[in-house]
């Protein structure tokens, strides 16, 4: 069978044919950016040209549509104009929204209904635009699975009673997570798995009755953890492997540990600030730094990586058992957050899934171009939330359609023809492949997952295209008593049922937030001090934490071998290669 896009296909060739390694200025940041041998493979089997934007910039303009980071406004649905429900958008959004229920309803509404026919005099991609402002849009993002008490969940599945969460799955009761699954009874968290009855964990898997922990694997009843494994009943320890009973690094008995610890309340929010501070001084100075954790990954550079083959420029991806399936991840390159996908590009919160370029939020998916928030989608391109779709371009909010542009409806013959010439002037005009504008995004910035990994100040965001809204202090809060943070009791055992009435300022933000009934159960029974700072303000400290999506070039501190690594080389840390790291570390 011949080309269904001869025109666009024989334009691509002609680029293909003088395509070599080089290097180039990205239009946004301005900084030169590689295109290598690899990537023009990777460009010709996704039938896709080299973009001007560099892979930086590609990411920021996809994190940039995700509203993740704890904040929620309200907005009417469109369907019923006096209901005013919670929302990712706030009334000052120019996007429409429907109620989540209505959205998945197949018989409440088609969005079919907002086809248009494509004006060739105009730009594609400003018809677009237009249509994603047409079509209402989920007032939450999340995917239609089962959800049980859990309004304030975002890209959510499988949770019971979770609240202020996103990006969470097969969990119940837990509060303020984000990348969170089999996890449950626990507090403020960010990328966990298999977590119970904890508090303040980040990149961490199996951890059982513990706080303040990063980095760690297969701990219990311990506080004040980085990069341990394997121990229990350890406080304020580096680098350990299969120990217990460990104070700040020294091995004692049961019965000297437990008295070394009997004085230390951590009840108490002054006491817990002394030891963060303590703690934070002992990664600095104490810790061994491993220079990448990559595992079982042959040709694998990024981080966080798992079961990988010949991933490059990857961040935070591993394989993953679904359904008595078994998903690696192969030939992937500049992605985050992905599991069991192959030969892709620019990938962000995806899998599985094979031959998708620059798309983000998608699952069950193949052959995917600069697209957002689909599952179970074949050989569709610039389509956002579309479920169940094949062979569709330029659409929003589709179920089970086929042959569609700008979420009309085409023979097959028809749509080809058109699909044809929309990507030839498309390529013409240098934008075939890129991902929405920050401009047009549907969210403020500083609310999304851009912000948390990129973080930018109004003033160099607003220049770049992206929206921002200042948020909106209000402490006219009717019934509720206005609290400073030290008019909070310092010992969680000092907290009555009061505070739940009450609204407490951020000390550092100025923003007032409440504690719920769960909250204040969970720091009870956990012996954790009433937080004040604003739940997205710890969010974004414990994302401050990890390390950014980058490769830098420095020395191993104990061989001085040249090492690839997402440290800052300028800190004084030590950072270890991996033959070194072992050494001393296992």
């Amino acid at each position: 069978m011949g080309s269904r896009t001869p025109k666009f296909d024989e334009a691509l060739d002609k680029i293909y044919e003088n395509l070599t390694p080089h290097e180039r200025k990205c239009v946004i940041c301005n900084n030169l950016f590689e295109i290598n041998e690899g990537d023009i493979i990777l460009f010709k089997k996704l039938r896709v040209p080299p973009l001007d934007e560099c892979p930086e910039c590609r990411m920021r303009k996809r994190m940039a549509m995700m509203a993740n980071i704890f904040q929620f406004y309200r907005k009417n649905c469109e369907e019923h104009e006096d209901e005013n429900i919670i929302s990712q958008m706030d009334t000052k959004n120019s996007y429409k929204i429907f109620d989540n229920n209505f959205w998945w309803d197949p018989d409440a509404w088609d969005a079919i209904k907002y086809g248009r026919i494509y004006d060739t005099k105009s730009s594609f991609y400003d018809e677009l635009v237009k249509l994603l402002h047409d079509v209402p849009h989920m007032a939450m993002e999340r995917f239609n699975k089962i959800m049980i008490n859990s309004d304030y969940t975002i890209d959510s599945f499988d949770v019971r009673n979770c609240y202020v969460s996103s990006t969470i799955g097969i969990s119940e009761n837990v509060s303020y997570g984000l990348w969170v699954v089999y996890t449950k009874d626990s507090t403020d968290l960010l990328r966990v798995d298999h977590v119970e009855h904890s508090y303040d964990v980040i990149d961490s898997d199996r951890i059982y009755k513990s706080k303040y922990i990063q980095n760690c694997k297969n701990c219990m009843n311990s506080q004040f953890l980085f990069d341990c494994r394997n121990c229990s009943d350890c406080f304020m320890c580096v680098n350990l492997r299969n120990k217990k009973y460990c104070f700040f690094n020294e091995q004692l008995d049961r019965e000297s540990y437990l008295e070394k610890i009997k004085n230390i309340n951590l009840s108490k929010r002054s006491i817990v600030e002394e030891y963060k501070s303590k703690f934070t001084k002992l990664i600095e100075t104490k810790a061994i730094h491993r220079d990448l954790w990559i595992h079982s990954s042959p040709g694998a550079i990024g981080n966080f990586l798992s079961d990988c083959k010949n991933c490059v420029g990857v961040y935070c991806a591993s394989s993953a058992k679904y359904l008595l399936t078994f998903y690696k991840n192969e030939n992937v390159r500049y992605g985050q957050d992905v599991f069991g996908t192959n030969d892709c590009m620019d990938v962000t919160i995806f899998g599985p899934g094979e031959l998708c370029f620059n798309v983000t939020e998608g699952l069950f998916s193949n052959r995917v171009i600069a697209s957002y928030f689909f599952q179970s989608c074949r050989q569709i391109e610039y389509c956002f939330e579309c479920i169940d779709c094949k062979y569709c371009f330029g659409c929003s909010g589709l179920k089970k359609k086929s042959y569609c542009i700008l979420n009309k409806q085409y023979s097959e013959d028809e749509y080809w023809e058109k699909v044809d010439e929309i990507k030839t002037k498309m390529s013409e005009d240098g934008i075939y492949g890129k991902f929405l504008s920050l401009k047009d995004s549907f969210f403020y910035y500083h609310d999304t997952y851009a912000y948390a990994m990129m973080p930018l100040t109004k003033e160099k965001a607003i220049p770049l295209g992206a929206r921002w809204r200042d948020y909106e202090i209000n402490i006219e809060t009717k019934d509720l008593k206005v609290l400073n943070s030290k008019d909070v009791p310092d010992n969680i055992n000092d907290v009555t049922d009061d505070i739940l009435n009450s609204a407490i300022i951020c000390e550092k933000t100025k923003r007032p937030f409440r504690i719920t009934k769960q909250e204040l159960d969970f720091y009870r029974r956990n012996l954790v001090p009433l937080p004040v700072i604003h739940p997205q303000s710890r969010l974004l400290e414990r994302f401050q934490k990890r390390n950014p999506y980058k490769i830098l070039q420095s020395n191993c501190t104990n061989c001085n071998k040249e090492i690839n690594t997402t440290y800052d080389p300028s800190r004084k840390i030590k950072i270890y290669c991996e033959s070194c790291y072992n050494k001393e570390v296992y």
